[in-house]
Formats: structure tokens, C-alpha cells, sequence
């Protein structure tokens, strides 16, 4: 602070003082304000008309904010205060701690945006939110800080968690104090169908949990969220489907992205000497429109800005292609300190030295030439900057680390060779896919040279549910034609593994897996009639008609089995809908969106009238609908009821940290410096 930053008052405290309303006048500032220049900005007011004046700096703010939890949480390091081990204690589980530990140096530079109001204002109001935004926008810090505000309160446990099935096996109906913490929710790189599959079951016991007092926060990637979107339809979450607990964290003002920028470089590591070379063009790099933070972040790193020229053209490049200067970043590292991501890489969950793959450790040692010891050396320099450690286990930092060696695999095609013979098979069943299918943003493309490799891992998927499953969704989306044909003719008994069955049928991966594999002349006859029955189960009992769409499936289908389906849906399923929809009304489950009860319902009546039907159908479905509409209000009805009957209680407000109505905006002077002035001091 220096005294003439007091002139913008001036002109105020003499009409204050003039008006007999300043006798004390308090100036507060959260810049800290030297013993000299305090005493000189008193003495002015005093010649002003002030009987008595305060001067409060940083020192003032800190010192009272340590001296209240509530203040604390409710300013969460926007000023720097240091340690947050006085939040993070006990009471979080060891799992979340070491987590959140690993958090800590980061919280420093935390700058409360308009996307962290917003969710903590869903979770007060929903009990969960969702936060979306592109790599490095900044989610997992929401929620890294808004967890560990929510361990300020004693009766919280805070658990970090990384899928649906930990959240079903965390979940404690008796423990209703519970904040889940679910980062990359439904897949970290790319769509994990399995977790879009648990997740489509795990909904319903997550509303119990929080009308029980848990609360929740996910994240996700735009791109990965959408695909989960479309596949999940209305089994989705409803505070997920009318956005009322969804929440963009990309949408950043220019104030929001300064201070960010500012934060990270005034907490990084750079020199004084780059502070002050850059300093000119920081403005020009936080006004970028696709500013990101986590990519600012980087700017105060100065293991990723080698080589980065302090000109303002350089420094806006980085920020709007940082995956290019990543991958730069990346390939300019030292070979042992390449291999050390590499390993981290192969073992999607994290390399713990103690329970590793012991093969592809093997397979990345042959690969870079360097033994596992020396690139487990390697770790400890990586640590803050491109890798990050969680008790035993390392993992990246970022998830654009991994999206960045993916793209650095890419342009080595002899890492892709040792990689499909030694990494993991989920790591290739979840992260990559052939050449010539579809493509899928974000994942690993094996060349066609590969294809004979990949066909061996892929016969050798161990004969477990889970992994069946991922080796179905493998099979029906991202193998090419080449590589279908070439496993189903050398595994053959692949196609005979169990999965779990999912609902709608169309978007069952095993049943995708058989209509492909009939298309192709390679499904035996016995498996043919036993998806047959399925499809033929699903419509008749569960009213599911999804697979009228896909012509694969309808493939598994005889004309003569279609045609019996058709009569026995006017014959036998239409007449019967009245019983099964007061047997729905009845066992409805109140957590539930009301309409979504009769979705197939409704879908199986609108696909039925499309076909054609004779007149006497047509009435027939006319009052089905008419008595699902009486059925929804009965719903509606009830749900209301209960909900007045048993209203959550649950006291979240401490983690809000704003009113929710619009505060009043008052006036700032015209601004008389940069944000980055002090940047370099």
C-alpha cells in the first residue's frame, strides 16, 4: 500500500466530514500497509477533519480471520493465510486426508469465483451439484475447497472418492454426516460405460442418502458428461436433468481470472527477474477468452514455461493452446523423467509401488531402457508440477498430463507396440480404440499394424463380470471390423461370458456385441436365440422398445419372431397396461421424478401408434395415456405429502458463501493501477 492510494477517498471523507458523519473513519484494505505509510495516511485524515482514524491492513484481516472457524471457511485462503492443516484435521477419513493433504499447497492461491457461489448454493439447496467444465477450468479445486469447508463441520466426514461403486460400498444410512467428494464422476479421460451403468442404479440410493443429511460433489468433463447424458436419459439424476444442481465453472469474469493469474504467479515458483519481464503482458493473458486456470497455474511453474519467450504473443499462445505446449513441455523432459509418467501412465488408477502390474511395469522398464527402481527415483522430482501423491500411490497432477501423453504416444509408434503388449487390459479397454472406428475424443488410437497384438490382449481379458462388460463395450463400439472379426473367430468363447444386463436393452453392450457379431455372420445360432428371448423379455415384460431403433439388434430377430412380438404386444401387453399402472402408482418410488415411472411406458405406446393399429388400439392407447396423466398427478400427490412430513433439516448453510439474493452493487473508484503491479516485488 502507499500513501497516495488514499486519494481516491479524498473527495468522500470531506463530504463525510463535512456532513459531521466521520468523526472515526476505518480504511481497510487487504494490502499490507508498512508502520510509515500508516502513519502518514492518518495524519492526513486527521488534517481532513477526523477525529479518529484506522488504518487496517492485511495484518488486521488475517489476524481476525484466524480467530474464527466460521471466517475461515467462509474466506477460504482468498488472502493467503497459510496452512489449512487447523481445517483439515481428524475428522476427515485417512483415505480423504491424504487427498485433501495433497490439496493444501494449492488452496493458497483459491480465488472464490461466481461457479464456486453457485455450488455451494446447490448443495444447500439439493444436497449435490455437478460441476462441468473443460480440462483445467478449475473443478477439482471447487471441489478440493468446498469439501474441506464442509470438515470445518465436526459432524461431517469428508470422503474422496473416484466412482459410483465406492460411493455405494462408502455410503452408511446410519452416518448422516457424510460429504462425497466424487472427482471425474463419470470417467476421468473418456466415458467410462461402466460407471454410466453404476451410476444408473447407485441414483437412487444417493437420493436416500441425502434425504438422510449426505451431501454430494461431482465432476466432469462437458464432452464426458454429455455422453453420459444421452446414454443415462431419464434415469439421470432429476436435479441433473433441469440443471437446477448443474453448474459451469468455465464462465469467468475478467476480476475472476486477474486474481487467479495473479495468485498463481505471486505463489509460484518463478524468479523475480521473469515476474518483471512478463509482468507488462499479464493483463493481455488474463483477458483471453478461454483463460483456464489450471493452465495459469503452469505460468507460476517454472518447470512448464522453459523455452517460453516473455513476449505477450507467447504468453496468450500458451494460454489458448496449452495442450501443445504441454506435449512440447512433455517431449523436452529427460528420458528417465519421460519413463517415470509413462509407468504412471499404463496404471490408470495410480502406480503404487507395493501393488503394481508387475507386466507393464515390465513392459515400460523394457520400453524406456531404465530399470523400475530408477524411474520410481524419478517420482520425487516430478512431484508438484507434473505428478502428485495420495498416501501411496502417484498419480498426475492434472488430467491433461495424461491427455498429453496420449498425444505424445501417439507420434511414437514403438511406445504404441510395447504399450498394447504391457499395459494393462483395462487401461485398454477404457482408453483406447482402433483405427478405422469411431472416433472417440481424448483416447489413444491403435494403428492397424497393431491389430494382431490387440487382438491377443484382448482374448486374454480375464472371465470377471466387470471386466466382461468393458470387454463387450470394447467390442460393440470401438473395435474396427478387422479386429471384431479376428477376436470372435480366435475367442470364440468370448461372446459366451457373462455381464450385467442393462436397461434400456439398447444400450447393452453384450446384446451391441451380438448383433454386431451377426451382421458379420460370426454369432452361433444358440447365442442368436438366447439375445432373442432377451429382446422379446424386454418388451413384453419391461416394456422396453429401445432396440427398435438399432438395426443390429433387430438383426438377432427372425421376421417371424418380429411379427409374433407385434401381435402379442396388441393381444397381450396393451390390454394388461391398465393393472401395470396401478401396480407402478403404488410401489412408485417418491425420491423419483413422478413421470419417470411411465417413460417406457409411454415410449412402447408412442412407437406402437407410429406402426399402426387398428381403431380399437388406438382408444386403447388414447386412455392408457390418459390414465398414466391421473397416475403422475396421484405421484405428485403423494410425493408433496411426504415432503412436507419430512423435510430435510440438514443445516448446510455454513458452507454458503453469499446471500443468495443479488447483492446490492456498490460503486468502486475508477481503478489507478494494475492488479499485476506488485507482481515482481
Amino acid at each position: 500500500m502507499r500513501a497516495g492510494d488514499l486519494s481516491v477517498e479524498i473527495k468522500n471523507v470531506e463530504e463525510l466530514v463535512k456532513a459531521g458523519l466521520a468523526d472515526t473513519y476505518v480504511f481497510m484494505t487487504n494490502m499490507s500497509i508498512d508502520a510509515p505509510v500508516a502513519a502518514a495516511m492518518r495524519a492526513r485524515l486527521r488534517a481532513l477533519g477526523v477525529r479518529k482514524p484506522h488504518i487496517l491492513g492485511r495484518q488486521y484481516i488475517v489476524r481476525v480471520i484466524r480467530s474464527s472457524a466460521r471466517l475461515r471457511a467462509l474466506v477460504p485462503q482468498v488472502y493467503g493465510l497459510g496452512d489449512l492443516t487447523s481445517i483439515v484435521d481428524e475428522r476427515i477419513s485417512e483415505q480423504s486426508r491424504a487427498l485433501l493433504d495433497s490439496w493444501i499447497p494449492k488452496l493458497r492461491t483459491y480465488v472464490p469465483t461466481k461457479a464456486h457461489r453457485d455450488a455451494v448454493n446447490a448443495i444447500s439447496d439439493h444436497g449435490i451439484v455437478l460441476l462441468l467444465g473443460n480440462p483445467s477450468s478449475g473443478k477439482s479445486a471447487i471441489g478440493a475447497i468446498v469439501s474441506t469447508i464442509a470438515s470445518e463441520n465436526s459432524d461431517n466426514t469428508v470422503l474422496a472418492l473416484t466412482s459410483p461403486r465406492d460411493f455405494e460400498a462408502g455410503w452408511n444410512p446410519n452416518d448422516p454426516g457424510r460429504f462425497f467428494w466424487i472427482d471425474d464422476a463419470f470417467g476421468s479421460n473418456v466415458l467410462r460405460d461402466d460407471y454410466v451403468h453404476d451410476w444408473a442404479s447407485a441414483f437412487s440410493k444417493l437420493r436416500a442418502a441425502i434425504k438422510h443429511g449426505n451431501r454430494f460433489l461431482l465432476t466432469s468433463r462437458k464432452h464426458i458428461y454429455e455422453g453420459a447424458r444421452r446414454r443415462l436419459g431419464q434415469r439421470n439424476l432429476a436435479q441433473f436433468i433441469d440443471g437446477s444442481a448443474v453448474v459451469d465453472v468455465g464462465d469467468l469474469t475478467f476480476d475472476e481470472k486477474a486474481q487467479i493469474l495473479y495468485n498463481h504467479i505471486n505463489f509460484g515458483e518463478q524468479s523475480q527477474s521473469w515476474r518483471s519481464s512478463v509482468k507488462p503482458h499479464l493483463s493481455a493473458v488474463a483477458a483471453v477468452d478461454d483463460f483456464l486456470p489450471g493452465i495459469a497455474e503452469r505460468l507460476g511453474d517454472p518447470n512448464f514455461t522453459k523455452g517460453l519467450a516473455p513476449r505477450e504473443s507467447s504468453l496468450v499462445r500458451f494460454m489458448e493452446e496449452p495442450t501443445e505446449h504441454l506435449v512440447d513441455t512433455v517431449n523436452a523432459l529427460d528420458y528417465q523423467l519421460q519413463a517415470a509418467l509413462i509407468l504412471v501412465y499404463v496404471h490408470q488408477a495410480g502406480f503404487d509401488p507395493s501393488d503394481h502390474d508387475a507386466l507393464a511395469a515390465h513392459a515400460v522398464a523394457e520400453l524406456t531402457g531404465y530399470s523400475i527402481t530408477k524411474i520410481q527415483d524419478s517420482f520425487a522430482e516430478l512431484q508438484g508440477s507434473f505428478l502428485k501423491r495420495s498416501g501411496p500411490r502417484w498419480t498426475f497432477a492434472h488430467p491433461t498430463i495424461s491427455d498429453a501423453l496420449t498425444e505424445v504416444m501417439r507420434q511414437k509408434p514403438h511406445m504404441m507396440a510395447a504399450l498394447i503388449r504391457g499395459a494393462p487390459i483395462d487401461t485398454i479397454l477404457g482408453s483406447f480404440t482402433c483405427e478405422g472406428s469411431p472416433l472417440i475424443r481424448d483416447t489413444l488410437v491403435i494403428p492397424t499394424a497393431l491389430d494382431d497384438a490387440l487382438v491377443a490382449r484382448l482374448g486374454g481379458t480375464p472371465d470377471e463380470i466387470q471386466r466382461n462388460r468393458m470387454l463387450f463395450h470394447f467390442l460393440s463400439y470401438r473395435a474396427s471390423d478387422v479386429v471384431f472379426s479376428k477376436v470372435v473367430e480366435l475367442y470364440p468363447d468370448l461372446l459366451k461370458r457373462s455381464s450385467w444386463q442393462t436397461y434400456p436393452v439398447a444400450n447393452d453392450p453384450e446384446l451391441a456385441t451380438y448383433g454386431r457379431a451377426n451382421r458379420l455372420g460370426l454369432l452361433p445360432d444358440d447365442l442368436r436365440l438366447r439375445a432373442a428371448d432377451r429382446l422379446e423379455s424386454a418388451l413384453q415384460n419391461e416394456l422396453d422398445a429401445s432396440f427398435l431403433d438399432e438395426e443390429d439388434m433387430l438383426g438377432l430377430l427372425s421376421p417371424l419372431r418380429l411379427v409374433s412380438m407385434g401381435m402379442g404386444l396388441r393381444t397381450t401387453v396393451l390390454p394388461t397396461l391398465e393393472d401395470r399402472i396401478d401396480e407402478i402408482t403404488v410401489d412408485a418410488d417418491l425420491d423419483d421424478e413422478p413421470d419417470s415411472h411411465f417413460e417406457r411406458m409411454l415410449d412402447l405406446l408412442d412407437r406402437v401408434e407410429a406402426i399402426g393399429v387398428d381403431a380399437d388400439a388406438a382408444d386403447l392407447i388414447d386412455e392408457t395415456r390418459d390414465l398414466v396423466r391421473h397416475s403422475v398427478e396421484a405421484i405428485e400427490e403423494r410425493k408433496r405429502e411426504r415432503d412436507e412430513e419430512d423435510e430435510n433439516n440438514t443445516d448446510w448453510t455454513h458452507i454458503v458463501t453469499q446471500e443468495k439474493e443479488k447483492a446490492r452493487v456498490m460503486p468502486v473508484p475508477a481503478a489507478t493501477r494494475s492488479r499485476f503491479d506488485d507482481i515482481d516485488k
